[in-house]
Formats: C-alpha cells, sequence, structure tokens
C-alpha cells in the first residue's frame, strides 16, 4: 500500500522552507514562475491556438480536408521542405490567392 502524499505540507515547505541556490537556472521564482504556471495552463487547456488573427479567445479555426493525388502531395512536401514551411501553411497562402482572383473574375 502507498503512502498518501501531503500536498499541503509539501506546498508549504516549498514555500517557506526550500532553500535553492542563488543563481539556480532549474527553478523559476516569484512573478516568472507565476507566468511560466499560466502560460503552461493556457497550453494545456487551450488547444491549438486560432491562426485567424480577429478570432476570439477559445474560439478555434475551422479544418477542411482535402485528398490529394501522390505527386502534388509530394510536390507539396518538397516545396515546404525547401521553404522551411508547413505543408498546411503553403496550402492556405494558395487557396486564398486563388479566392481572391475567383472572386475577381
Amino acid at each position: 500500500m502507498t503512502k498518501p502524499k501531503d500536498y499541503q505540507a509539501a506546498a508549504d515547505w516549498a514555500e517557506h522552507d526550500m532553500s535553492l541556490k542563488p543563481n539556480s537556472t532549474t527553478a523559476l521564482r516569484g512573478e516568472a514562475a507565476a507566468e511560466h504556471g499560466k502560460a503552461a495552463l493556457e497550453r494545456a487547456l487551450g488547444g491549438r491556438p486560432s491562426i485567424d488573427p480577429s478570432a476570439m479567445p477559445g474560439q478555434h479555426s475551422r479544418t477542411r480536408q482535402v485528398r490529394l493525388p501522390n505527386d502534388i502531395n509530394t510536390k507539396l512536401d518538397e516545396v515546404a521542405a525547401a521553404q522551411n514551411r508547413r505543408p498546411s501553411e503553403i496550402m492556405r497562402a494558395a487557396l486564398a490567392e486563388y479566392l481572391k482572383h475567383a472572386e475577381a473574375g
């Protein structure tokens, strides 16, 4: 049987009795620790960030799926690697350009 953990005692020790090296690079203190914790919670609870700059907090970007022939898929991966970009970035840019011209025509 495992011994139950006393989380309050551990928290009290960490806040009052624990000592760290003055220039420790493995522990954050004060405001830096609070900001790090907030950022970790946002990453854990918020999901992927929206790619839409006008999106409200918690509003997620729509996902569309498309099937590609092997030759186009291969070429897309090659171009993405050569440009150090993600294939999805290239597809969004190409679709935006296509739609811009489709509206005008």
